[in-house]
């Protein structure tokens, strides 16, 4: 486990952690504290343990989250030129959907534009079901056949393609969400747990010291 997984306030402790339990276990081994004092040494080895696993697990989860960001692809376009070879992202806004769209500059026509689709797959599921009643309402009055089917097919497309997003994105949500309760647990427990020791610490401080 790498250091910068680790919070600072969970560094903190397990700096602490790592203090008492080396200072617990001398005084024990030299008689001068009880030995029931193992099991808080090893209370904390577990609670090391502990924000360890927990940090491993937060570093999976947002890794995980941050890809899923990425996943979009908007395929963007000079307004002016149609080209995209000499586009550059030049950052992100939000359009009147609220939607989070890339803004980018053509290096070719030096124009900058915001293109009208999302950059994310969160969005983008709003985006699709925008399009597909578009396309519905379109459909009621469309005369031409070839349209039709042509409508038809890109809207079965697209439902197919909610139908795989939308789980996925539940899912990324369910554990985001389940990770913020599990972090508010952590920090107050590391917070609890820290003032105990800190406690505890002082008191094995003013312990005598062995003869050397």
């Amino acid at each position: 486990m790498k250091q910068l997984d680790l919070k600072a306030n969970e560094r903190e402790l397990i700096k602490l952690i790592r203090f008492f339990s080396k200072r617990a276990k001398s005084l024990i081994e030299t008689g001068e504290l009880d030995p029931e004092h193992e099991k808080l040494t090893t209370a904390c080895e577990n609670l090391e343990q502990q924000l360890y696993t927990h940090a491993q697990n937060r570093s999976t989860i947002l890794d995980k989250r941050a890809r899923l960001e990425k996943v979009v692809e908007d395929n963007a376009q000079c307004p002016q030129c149609k080209h995209a070879d000499m586009l550059k992202r030049t950052g992100t806004t939000s359009n009147e959907h609220g939607w989070r769209c890339n803004t980018y500059k053509c290096r070719r026509c030096n124009i900058t534009f915001t293109w009208n689709r999302p950059n994310n797959p969160w969005h983008l599921i709003e985006f699709l079901e925008l399009y597909i009643k578009e396309l519905e309402t379109a459909l009621e009055t469309e005369q031409n056949e070839a349209m039709r089917e042509h409508i038809t097919t890109s809207i079965a497309q697209m439902q197919e393609s909610l139908g795989r997003l939308r789980p996925v994105l539940a899912d990324s949500d369910e554990e985001v969400t389940a990770l913020d309760q599990k972090e508010k647990e952590m920090t107050k427990l590391i917070h609890q747990f820290k003032n105990y020791l800190l406690i505890e610490k002082i008191k094995l401080d003013t312990l005598p010291e062995g003869d050397d």
